[in-house]
């Protein structure tokens, strides 16, 4: 049997309720030519049984019984593909039906780019839509630097060359994609497809909700090692640069600048990314740190236009002003 054009991997872990919309996502694609390895990691709510209900001769069927997390499961998955490229859709999401002619055509025409993503729709347990998801549309530049604060590329999204790939860190469970692109970013070139080509759902079993405790810890350690690699100690201010709290304080919006700062000088020294590039993504966090402090009023407006980080826009004076305006004219 010869190998297909694409394999694409879905982890289930008791999903029994979307596996079958998830599974039918794929076999709906105008792209014909691909296995689905489906690996059953220890299920006990009969998402085996939805999965063994279809009979289409693509799918690919695993089942570990002993717990192995979603990176090891994907893992298992890896190491039989067999297709050129690969693509990542879990088993309570969605892919649009054009979504692989559209990353293929991508991956074909910009031999460069090795791991491609899309933006994402928000939808609900009953797949209602709740909007954009958390994926923006960054450049290819602009995306490894990115990384260093945020995981801004949602795996369900994802097709790669399969040689652009490594095994995930099952330890690094459930950040272990995170970690991955985090790792790859110095060696591939990644690109985002800005069209909503994957729906991304948010329900009370999902690992960000069942884990939330073990995902801080783990996002934690992913974001050290970058830092480690521009030769800065892990900050409690760094987490703050990607979660801002809804109502900052003077002190955290001051430790947010010093720190920008502080990255700056730590990659002019390291030269771990351009420094142009760099800047630019520090800049534009800078903006977004000031935009949502505006509980803090009209003072605000002065302290992001005093710092050497502030090169606003247009754009982005007008959001800023918007924001401030009600509590400076409420004085």
């Amino acid at each position: 049997m010869s190998a297909p054009l694409i394999s694409v991997i879905m982890p289930v872990h008791n999903t029994a309720r979307y596996v079958a919309d998830a599974i039918g996502s794929v076999l709906a694609q105008s792209v014909r030519d691909f296995e689905l390895i489906v690996v059953d990691d220890a299920s006990t709510d009969g998402s085996g049984e939805a999965v063994a209900g279809f009979r289409d001769e693509r799918i690919r069927s695993r089942r570990s019984d002993a717990p192995l997390n979603a990176a090891g499961a994907r893992n298992l998955a890896l190491a039989e593909a067999r297709g050129e490229f690969v693509a990542f859709l879990d088993a309570d999401d969605l892919a649009r039906s054009d979504r692989f002619a559209i990353q293929l055509d991508l991956l074909r025409s910009q031999p460069e780019v090795g791991i491609v993503g899309t933006l994402v729709e928000s939808i609900d347990e009953n797949g209602n839509s709740r909007g954009n998801g958390f994926v923006r549309p960054l450049s290819a530049e602009d995306i490894p630097v990115t990384l260093l604060f945020e995981n801004c590329l949602a795996l369900s999204s994802i097709m790669a060359r399969r040689a652009a790939l490594s095994p995930f860190r099952a330890d690094l469970a459930p950040a272990e994609d995170y970690d991955l692109w985090a790792r790859l970013a110095a060696a591939t070139r990644f690109a985002i497809v800005p069209e909503r080509l994957t729906s991304y759902r948010t329900h009370p079993g999902g690992v960000s909700i069942r884990q939330a405790e073990q995902m801080r810890i783990a996002v934690d350690r992913v974001q050290a090692e970058q830092l480690t690699r521009l030769g800065l100690e892990p900050s409690p201010v760094h987490a703050l640069l990607a979660a801002w709290p809804l109502h900052p304080t003077w002190d955290e919006l001051n430790a947010a600048e010093a720190w920008l700062h502080r990255l700056t000088e730590a990659n002019d020294r390291a030269l771990a990314y351009p420094r142009e590039v760099f800047r630019r993504v520090l800049c534009r966090r800078w903006f977004q740190i000031c935009l949502d402090s505006w509980t803090l009023g009209w003072p605000v407006w002065r302290t992001f236009y005093r710092s050497s980080l502030a090169a606003p826009t247009l754009r982005q004076s007008l959001l800023l002003f918007r924001r401030l305006a009600p509590r400076i004219f409420r004085r």
